[in-house]
């Protein structure tokens, strides 16, 4: 089994992450089985997403597709529909994501000139 810690004091990045994923108990994860994300996973997106909060928008769009995978079920008037697990998931992903952005947002077009040559004229002003 990999390596899951996490402390209630959320002092570090991976603690911020578990929490809002909902992945604090060993062996009661969110992952279908109830699986965990390794600590080694979590640092990954951390590093990958460049902060904490794109890291939590990356792991509910892991686990999005994690769910996806899985077909619903219909048996004796009994429904399962875990593609609402997916949407679910998928859902949060898009909040965090409007929020946060993407790893590597940082485009030139995005950038703004504050210098006496930017091009918003209000050096004429």
């Amino acid at each position: 089994m990999a390596a899951l810690t996490y402390s209630e004091a959320l002092s570090e990045d991976r603690d911020k992450v578990r929490f809002h994923l909902q992945d604090t108990v060993s062996g009661s994860g969110p992952k279908p089985s109830d699986g965990n994300f390794s600590d080694a996973e979590i640092d990954g997106l951390v590093t990958l997403e460049g902060h904490w909060q794109g890291a939590v928008a990356a792991g509910f769009e892991t686990l999005a597709a994690a769910w996806r995978r899985y077909p619903n079920y219909s048996a004796d008037g009994v429904k399962l529909d875990r593609s609402d697990i997916a949407a679910g998931y998928a859902e949060q992903a898009a909040i965090w994501r409007a929020q946060y952005g993407r790893a590597g947002d940082n485009s030139i077009a995005s950038l703004e000139r504050t210098d006496a040559y930017s091009d918003d004229g209000s050096e004429y002003a």
